[in-house]
């Protein structure tokens, strides 16, 4: 019977230890979307660390089998050249040490040049990194540049919550919002005031979608346009939402409960508004952004209380839901999860290594706003995607 109770003892062991270093297959399996666009002279990058959520990447090998660009230690890239023009099946494999444990598939579409005169104008619906202009002024550069695309942009906010110049930048994009913040926030006093995470991201603002209906406020995409927009109504919407309403759950049961309360019902009114407006406007959800690839960061802005793993696990829920969303509605995906260097495109500050040491070190200070090269990665993956819509 002893022998019996420590031979059991010896396997409930061996199973805890193997229980706590084999990561889940989801962990593992890498998120990648059924495609990735890219422009000729725009470099298009995959990186590693975002399409998969263990904890120690190192512990992998990443090979890529693709017939153009090349593998790095941290991702795959490529800057496509005019011969490139089409489609490229790309297969990323992961192996440990004993072979290979997951691969993912995509399509890696180089845009040929948009050679009919088209007409774009694009509404960008998004939380405080639309808001922060990054993104929504790298596109507006680059659009600029197309001489056959006729390029305009909708919304009443620019680049530091200003009013847009006609035909210059705008969107609609606000700090800390989420999808539902669109059909709440209406009949406040609104505020200018920074809330000292984020250079321009004021607190308090009104959803310029809800209008007075005789009971309260509804959301009226029809009047916004007629409001904002001389009655038009954009023939593109891109939305990127989502991190605002799960960033903050602790489990993956409160993400779970976020995305029912406070983000599908109000996605699927939104994309129902839009489309009675306009049968044939084209929307695309974006995969959320991931963070900075450093718990520095997350401890510079959230101290103890929130932490990079975290956050990934959530990361990983919200792209799931996005992605099978995106097939419900039938919208495009623009696939900005895996596009951002965490290493390189997030803030950093120099600092003391410790309070006794001469020397000083480099360390992420801010988790989920990338810095300008961030925001133009982003930019570059919104653009290639508006510029194959347009060569179609």
């Amino acid at each position: 019977m002893t022998t019996m109770l420590i031979a059991l003892a010896i396997l409930l062991i061996a199973l805890a230890l193997l229980t706590g270093t084999t990561p889940r297959k989801s962990d593992i399996r890498p998120a990648l979307t059924g495609h990735i666009y890219a422009v000729p002279g725009l470099e298009c990058s995959i990186y590693f660390n975002n399409i998969v959520t263990v904890i120690n990447i190192r512990n992998y090998a990443f090979e890529v089998v693709c017939d153009i660009g090349r593998t790095d230690a941290d991702r795959w890239r490529a800057v496509p050249e005019e011969k490139d023009i089409g489609d490229h099946k790309l297969t990323i494999r992961v192996h440990d040490e004993n072979g290979l444990v997951s691969e993912g598939v995509t399509t890696v579409t180089v845009v040929p040049p948009v050679t009919k005169e088209r007409e774009l104008s694009l509404l960008l619906i998004g939380d405080s990194q639309t808001a922060a202009a990054g993104y929504p002024e790298r596109i507006y550069e680059l659009m600029k540049e197309e001489k056959n695309i006729k390029f305009s942009m909708v919304g009443t906010n620019s680049g530091g919550y200003a009013d847009p110049v006609p035909g210059g930048v705008a969107h609609e994009g606000y700090g800390g919002w989420g999808w539902n913040t669109f059909f709440k926030n209406r009949g406040i006093d609104e505020s200018r005031d920074n809330d000292g995470l984020h250079p321009r991201r004021p607190w308090v603002r009104n959803s310029r979608f809800l209008f007075p209906d005789g009971k309260g406020f509804k959301f009226d995409f029809a009047q916004y346009c007629q409001k904002y927009n001389q009655g038009k109504y954009p023939d593109t919407i891109v939305i990127s939402l989502g991190i605002n309403n799960v960033f903050c759950a602790q489990s993956g049961r409160e993400v779970e409960r976020a995305w029912r309360k406070d983000i599908y019902p109000y996605m699927k009114k939104m994309v129902s508004e839009f489309r009675k407006c306009n049968p044939q406007v084209h929307i695309a959800f974006c995969t959320p952004t991931p963070g900075a690839w450093s718990q520095d960061a997350f401890g510079s802005n959230y101290q103890c209380s929130y932490t990079l793993r975290r956050w990934r696990l959530n990361h990983r829920l919200l792209y799931t839901k996005l992605v099978k969303a995106a097939k419900e509605f039938h919208t495009g995906l623009i696939p900005l999860h895996a596009v951002v260097d965490g290493a390189h495109g997030f803030p950093e500050a120099e600092e003391k290594a410790n309070q006794r040491s001469g020397e000083t070190v480099l360390r992420q200070i801010n988790a989920v706003h990338p810095n300008p090269s961030g925001y133009g990665q982003i930019g570059d993956c919104v653009f290639a995607y508006l510029k194959h819509r347009c060569s179609r």
